[in-house]
């Protein structure tokens, strides 16, 4: 029964595709509201549809569409979503980035260009197209589904809401993964048994009675007796750091970080051994790692907790001209990737407390949001189910044991107690950037893949 349904995911696939690109051209901008309510009415329509019931959950924040596939299976799976998109004001579009375009890109073939197409329309979209070549094939759904679909552009707010009040239910599948199209773009498929948390703030200076200009900004003449809020911060954000950019130099900021494990870093040695650095380099579009070798870059990707300035804010940069002003306030935003064991409130403390030590207690900490990374240790069942699907669809995956991307997973692992994986076949590059993508055929690949997995979960024992 199974090639009858793989028959009509290839034989579909042109409604598949146009399901995807009706997904991108309609806009879901997580701080625009009616776009948000338009794409959650999208979802409930097709989900009914195909079959499934859906709720549209309000939380906190925005809300969480929840849909069930009840087929009466044994084993039961749990794809976790996301429907929102940042927005895509960004220059350099090469098509309108709500038309979803079928262009094609240098060394990537044809493609579907469009905010979301990575994050994570594309995903979620060849899901629902695994679902709809069961039901067209007359073929039951091998697993029971659920889809936990939120809004996470804004810091995931109301997960934790969400899965505390329907955990009885959530508790009754065997395994959450979030799909995510991981393939390289030499075709190298790649599986994350674990993500990072979040933890987003800013730190905001303004003049005080340290000094600075407290009314308005000044001219740049009065620099020399009146100090800088925008050095101030500049110089506090210098001594979060070590010197060589390395390491997280706050006292504290890593306790209760739980170690890699002998298979952990087992995987660490495979990957350092198989990837092509020059290659890894080209596809981040840098030059160089920050360390010396590619091992000691994939341990900190991995097993070191990121404290990244993603922006800053002071003052005016005219370009081709200039204004001398003193700004009266700074900000800066920042993002913390926490490990397992790692607490956002114990971070934020040593923050604080590495503030105040060095004479900068006036330098605000504003959280935004946090949340907990999690994961699958190596051997886990559900990691072995889905290695024998990778190699059932002609793979020979890289293992990652975490990705440095930030997913609230640990909602799944540790309030939940599943396995928690994340991985799908399928190119797909320019998250949050111009010319977001996915490619056809990796589209393709990812809807075969889901259709397989579903097989293989719902026949253990003779999946092939």
């Amino acid at each position: 029964m199974i090639d009858t349904v793989l028959q009509q995911a290839a034989e579909g696939f042109p409604r598949h595709l146009e399901r995807l690109c009706g997904h991108i051209r309609q806009s879901s901008v997580s701080t625009d509201r009616p776009a948000i309510d338009a794409i959650l009415g999208r979802l409930v329509h097709e989900i009914q549809a195909l079959g499934g019931q859906a709720q549209i959950i309000p939380t906190a924040e925005l809300p969480v569409l929840y849909a069930t596939f009840d087929a009466g299976a044994r084993r039961s799976v749990l794809f976790h979503c996301m429907y929102d998109t940042v927005p895509a004001d960004e220059p350099g579009w090469i098509a309108p980035p709500f038309e979803a375009r079928q262009i094609a890109l240098e060394g990537k073939g044809e493609c579907i260009v469009g905010r979301g197409a990575e994050d994570t329309k594309g995903p979620y979209a060849a899901v629902l197209s695994a679902i709809a070549s069961y039901r067209a094939a007359g073929v039951a759904l091998p697993a029971n589904i659920m889809l936990v679909m939120e809004a996470s552009e804004l810091g995931s707010g109301g997960m934790a809401d969400f899965v505390r009040r329907y955990g009885k239910d959530l508790r009754q599948a065997d395994v959450a993964y979030f799909p995510w199209n991981t393939q390289r773009e030499d075709g190298t498929a790649v599986v994350w048994l674990g993500a990072k948390g979040l933890i987003t703030l800013k730190l905001r200076a303004r003049g005080g009675e340290w000094g600075g200009p407290v009314r308005s900004d000044l001219h740049g003449s009065h620099a020399n007796w009146v100090a800088s809020p925008v050095h101030r911060l500049v110089q506090a954000l210098a001594g979060m750091r070590s010197a060589d950019d390395s390491e997280v130099a706050i006292e504290g900021f890593y306790d209760g970080r739980e170690p890699p494990t002998p298979a952990e870093l087992a995987l660490i040695d495979v990957l350092a051994r198989s990837i092509d650095a020059a290659q890894q380099l080209k596809e981040l579009g840098a030059l160089r790692f920050k360390q010396a070798t590619l091992r000691d870059a994939l341990r900190a990707y991995c097993f070191q907790s990121e404290l990244n300035v993603s922006g800053l804010k002071a003052g005016l940069v005219v370009e081709g001209g200039h204004k001398a002003h003193v700004p009266r306030e700074a900000v800066a935003s920042l993002e913390i990737r926490p490990l397992g064991g790692m607490k956002a409130e114990a971070v934020i403390a040593a923050m604080r407390r590495h503030l105040d030590g060095r004479g900068y207690s006036d330098i605000a900490i504003e959280v935004m949001n946090s949340y907990d990374g999690g994961g699958s240790p190596p051997g886990n069942w559900a990691v072995e189910e889905l290695l024998r699907c990778y190699a059932a669809c002609g793979y020979r995956p890289e293992i990652w044991p975490r990705t440095a991307r930030s997913i609230a997973a640990g909602l799944y692992t540790r309030e939940l107690g599943l396995p928690w994986i994340a991985t799908m076949p399928g190119h797909a590059g320019l998250q949050h950037a111009a010319n977001e993508f996915i490619s056809v055929e990796g589209y393709r690949a990812a809807i075969t893949f889901v259709v397989q997995l579903l097989w293989r979960l719902g026949h253990p024992e003779g999946a092939s």
